[in-house]
């Protein structure tokens, strides 16, 4: 039986080309299922408001149409679980990878807080509900009601074959400074950026030519315009480089190039960018918060995000001690060894495969 195939409707919704988090997690996984043939529902939004309000509504329709057959639905975002609700959909899954949604609703997009009742109840609906982390999976069985026996916790994994410590090129970067403290991620206030920066002018003085790398495009109305007017306050205009999109293959040498990686947020689902850091042998300060330190363990120095000073002691005391950036380096290494990919897979493919077993999708 384990060799059976069998097909999958897989309902992304809108994608982007840029490779990030959630893309990262679908792909890594979905490339290892072997016996799978997803049937894949997506397309590429529009910058256009009214057109992408449109282009919703007849995805929605495409997928009511095209996808009331027997396979088993997966709806691979929380933000794709109204569908759920549609006729011809009751074998499903819904991947929900965070409740910030829920958190924060009257920061969402009108279009976002249009669907996110539907979401909700599409989320209770589906048969089970993927999630990353343990603690996500009690967030999504507090706030939404979720009952624990239908919630399947597949962490991300991490591809060492890949992401592995390289000989260091700052300038590849046009990075010329010391040290290098390296932040990977969008510029939404959860993540803190700014304390970043109050924690880099703290330091300055100690070290005049330290340089902060924020790499990552926005993602966020308004996020660099008010980073920027930061950066003008303390007078960083020489610390400080906006690197924006990172392709993926340049990844590993970016973080082998900094002497520290820092990502204070105080709101996620996981933490990709930190473990990735980790397996490039990168000292890693990130959050005392949610779903954090279950992702670095004890292998990273843990913070209140929301205190700079925090922030500014935990780099010095890396920068300043040797020693210790290499026992983390080290310890970081080790440490995202647990986190595998093909695991995350065989885990997926047994949560299709219990759905579908009594529903006839086999072939």
């Amino acid at each position: 039986m384990s060799q059976q195939k069998y097909s999958v409707d897989y309902v992304v919704g809108p994608t982007k080309g840029s490779v990030y988090g959630i893309k990262r997690y679908q792909d890594e996984i979905h490339s290892r299922l072997k016996s799978v043939h997803l049937k894949r529902y997506e397309y590429a939004v529009s910058q256009n408001r009214l057109i992408s309000v449109l282009q919703r509504v007849l995805f929605s329709l495409n997928v009511f149409i095209r996808a009331r057959g027997k396979n088993l639905k997966h709806f691979t975002t929380q933000y794709m679980a109204y569908l759920a609700l549609l006729p011809g959909m009751e074998n499903s899954v819904v991947t929900v990878y965070d409740t910030i949604f829920l958190e924060r609703q009257k920061e969402l997009p009108f279009l976002s807080r249009i669907f996110l009742a539907p979401c909700i109840a599409g989320i209770k609906k589906a048969r089970k509900v993927i999630t990353i982390s343990n603690f996500s999976a009690k967030q999504i069985h507090r706030l939404i009601g979720v009952s624990e026996d239908k919630i399947v916790v597949i962490r991300p994994g991490i591809d060492l074959g890949f992401f592995r410590p390289e000989k260091p090129n700052p300038t590849r970067f046009e990075l010329s400074g010391s040290p290098i403290i390296l932040y990977l991620g969008s510029e939404d206030p959860r993540q803190n950026v700014d304390n970043i920066l109050r924690a880099i002018a703290a330091l300055k003085e100690r070290y005049p030519s330290i340089i902060f790398a924020k790499a990552g495009k926005p993602q966020y109305k308004g996020g660099r315009e008010r980073l920027v007017s930061l950066v003008e306050k303390f007078g960083l205009q020489k610390n400080v480089r906006f690197l924006d999109y990172i392709p993926n293959e340049d990844l590993r040498l970016l973080y082998s190039s900094a002497d520290v990686f820092v990502y204070p947020c105080s709101s996620a689902g996981w933490g990709l960018p930190p473990i990735e850091a980790m397996a490039c042998g990168l000292p890693v300060v990130t959050s005392n918060k949610q779903s954090l330190p279950e992702a670095v363990g004890d292998s990273a120095i843990k913070i209140n995000p929301e205190r700079a000073e925090e922030i500014s002691k935990a780099i010095d005391s890396i920068v300043a001690n040797p020693k210790l950036a290499k026992k983390l380096s080290i310890r970081g290494r080790k440490h995202v060894r647990r986190f595998s990919w093909e695991s995350a897979s065989r885990k997926t493919d047994a949560t299709y495969r219990s759905l579908i077993s009594e529903s006839g999708a086999l072939q």
